[in-house]
């Protein structure tokens, strides 16, 4: 029921933003919208999964959450926000594994009992993760000795770990081809159909909205700090990554009480493996082509945080 309370928000921040309302104002409400798009996004995909399987359903998920810190990204690069950005990157992937997750389990455990995964799935997982610890490790200790040095390690990095999130995505197609067997559909072809294509019209137009929402939130975001005297770094961790992905920690709650465990590793730990192999590398590369600073030297704060 919330949920649909919360849609009323989404036109609600276009005609904010149309009349140039107060800041804090516009922020405030297209933060609070992105959640529901969020949502509805998450169940379109879960639609989608019974067509794909769970893997490559939780794959396009993950992929599909991560949205926002991505839109959000270039267009805080676009406007010089390279510090914000780094922060909301830590707060996302903080809130993915700590909260999500976290919340996931539990809930989970109470109503299923205890859980069990795919033991090649969550191994998988647990050496990307550990991969991406070493991703803002090195960065950090080579900025101690030559910091001059950082943006162009920066960049090869970027290029090694698209090419890395490249091979994770079709080991993970190749590796799941039981799943999409398992999921083969068993009632009106027509319907299912149907049914596939409604989900994929969702998706598409909840990106459409998504993506505006979020270059409101990121206009209205220094203007509206400043004036509630919030400092870069709670403005990126909290309120950029943190209310950013409350989405996705609904969207994990909802797979772990539905019982699908490989949607809930996807939705939480695939999500911030892919925020670490393609977004951060992307984003990389977007403030090398607008001529902004952005590298993957975050501030020892942030490392410990994140590992």
């Amino acid at each position: 029921m919330y949920q649909r309370l919360l849609l009323i928000l989404i036109p609600l921040s276009f005609v904010l933003h149309a009349i140039d309302a107060d800041p804090r104002i516009v922020f405030v409400v297209s933060l609070s919208a992105i959640v529901p798009l969020v949502e509805v996004m998450g169940v379109a995909t879960e639609r989608l999964s019974k067509h794909l399987g769970s893997v490559v359903g939780g794959l396009l998920n993950s992929t599909l959450s991560n949205a926002p810190e991505l839109i959000i990204g270039i267009v805080a690069l676009r406007n010089g926000l390279g510090r914000i950005v780094k922060a909301s990157l830590t707060g996302s992937i903080m809130v993915n594994l700590l909260v999500g997750l976290g919340c996931a389990l539990v809930i989970g455990t109470l109503k299923h009992g205890v859980h069990s995964f795919d033991r090649r799935q969550f191994r998988s997982s647990g050496l990307m993760l550990v991969m991406c610890g070493f991703c803002f490790i090195v960065p950090a200790v080579f900025r101690i000795g030559t910091p001059q040095g950082t943006r162009d390690l920066s960049l090869e990095l970027s290029a090694i770990l698209l090419v890395i999130y490249v091979g994770n995505v079709l080991i993970t197609l190749l590796g799941s081809r039981h799943y999409a067997e398992d999921a083969t559909p068993i009632v009106d072809d027509r319907k299912e159909s149907y049914s596939a294509s409604r989900s994929l019209a969702v998706l598409g137009l909840s990106g459409a909205m998504l993506a505006f929402i979020s270059e409101f939130a990121t206009e209205a975001l220094i203007p509206a700090t400043r004036v509630m005297g919030f400092s870069d770094t709670f403005s990126g961790i909290v309120l950029l990554g943190g209310v950013g992905g409350i989405g996705e920690v609904l969207t994990a709650v909802r797979f772990a009480r539905q019982g699908k465990q490989e949607l809930v590793l996807a939705a939480t730990v695939g999500s911030t493996i892919q925020m670490v192999l393609f977004v951060a590398p992307l984003l990389v590369f977007t403030g090398l082509f607008l001529g902004e600073q952005m590298n993957l030297s975050f501030s020892m704060f942030e490392v410990v945080s994140i590992v």
